[in-house]
């Protein structure tokens, strides 16, 4: 059976569809499943779709559109998972705007419910087979590149500042006329933080979903590291001269920020270290996790650090730089130019 696609959301960026598509009622019950779903109602704050490009737009009532199975794990907003037994005419939940459904776990009160979508049918290849994300990850080659320094941004919880100071980061590297690389290791799909740092400069850039994986949080943590260092050799496949890695989420939660933090070959890398944090004790935290793996902080920034009183707490009780992503970044910039470039 043959159905036309209204809409193709960015966790399908990889994967070529055309206008119209093959449906089976053979849907596996998997991570990565690639099904086609209709839009119901809008009960609360996702009728958004992330488009492939990176456009924003609105789902609306019996929009059909691509969809794959995945987990997600926020703290806020929404966290749901792949339901162990999926058919045709099932309602599952849009978990994020790039097009990931799957079972409702959790809600964030203050959200409300996510959207409805109900379960069309799997969709198949040529071999009439359910087609599956994993299906097209890019191809990693199996070469000795070298090895650029690794800037890591870390965040005590989600929305914490990470991209807002990546961005400035890599806009200020390109016009000097650094050659920037930029990897998102952690999170669930989402192009627009891959967006952002695109229009801030950063040439090559590269997420998770690059790997066949819709979010970070499906409970295996090998595959999720073994992802996370791929998408560096990636990006040192571009020659960078650094690499800006972020890390949706924060050390502590369930989308094994800290198996990556912890497994050598990544730990080696790392050059400098920035934490976004909403607060003094969520900074005091991080330290003392980040010291169990011999993983300093460079620098604090976001919004406990976005005022004068704030800088001044930081360097008063953890003696470590800080500075607001809000406006010009010449404290951040001298210091990763040392620790980077070594230059002063």
């Amino acid at each position: 059976m043959k159905m036309q696609i209204d809409k193709i959301p960015s966790v399908l960026k990889n994967v070529p569809l055309g206008s119209f598509v093959n449906i089976s009622a053979k849907i596996p019950a998997k991570e990565g499943t690639i099904i086609m779903v209709e839009a119901g109602t809008d009960e609360g704050k996702l009728n958004v779709v992330d488009y492939v490009g990176g456009k924003l737009g609105k789902l609306w009532n019996k929009d059909r559109f691509p969809a794959v199975l995945g987990f997600r794990k926020a703290l806020t907003e929404f966290a749901g998972v792949v339901p162990k037994k999926v058919e045709v005419g099932d309602e599952l939940y849009l978990l994020c705007e790039s097009g990931v459904v799957g079972e409702i776990s959790g809600v964030f009160e203050s959200w409300g419910r996510p959207m409805k979508v109900n379960v069309l049918g799997s969709i198949t290849g040529a071999n009439k087979t359910p087609l599956n994300l994993k299906d097209y990850k890019l191809n990693v080659q199996n070469k000795t590149f070298k090895q650029a320094p690794l800037i890591i941004f870390l965040g005590t919880r989600m929305d914490s500042g990470k991209t807002t100071m990546a961005c400035k980061i890599g806009h200020n590297f390109s016009l000097s006329g650094k050659n920037v690389a930029g990897v998102k290791v952690t999170g669930v799909a989402f192009s627009q933080d891959l967006m952002k740092l695109k229009d801030a400069g950063v040439k090559s850039i590269y997420d998770f979903v690059d790997m066949g994986l819709p979010s970070t949080c499906n409970g295996n943590s090998d595959e999720v590291v073994d992802s996370a260092l791929k998408l560096v050799t990636l990006a040192n496949t571009h020659n960078p001269d650094c690499i800006m890695v972020e890390f949706g989420d924060a050390v502590l939660g369930e989308y094994h920020v800290a198996d990556i933090l912890q497994n050598d070959k990544f730990n080696s890398q790392i050059t400098a270290v920035i934490l976004a944090a909403n607060d003094l004790a969520g900074i005091a935290g991080t330290i003392q996790i980040l010291a169990k793996w011999g993983i300093k902080v460079d620098l604090i920034t976001g919004p406990v650090a976005n005022s004068k009183i704030g800088v001044n707490l930081i360097n008063k009780y953890f003696q470590i730089p800080a500075e607001s992503n809000q406006h010009e970044i010449l404290k951040t910039l001298d210091i990763l130019q040392h620790k980077i470039f070594n230059k002063k």
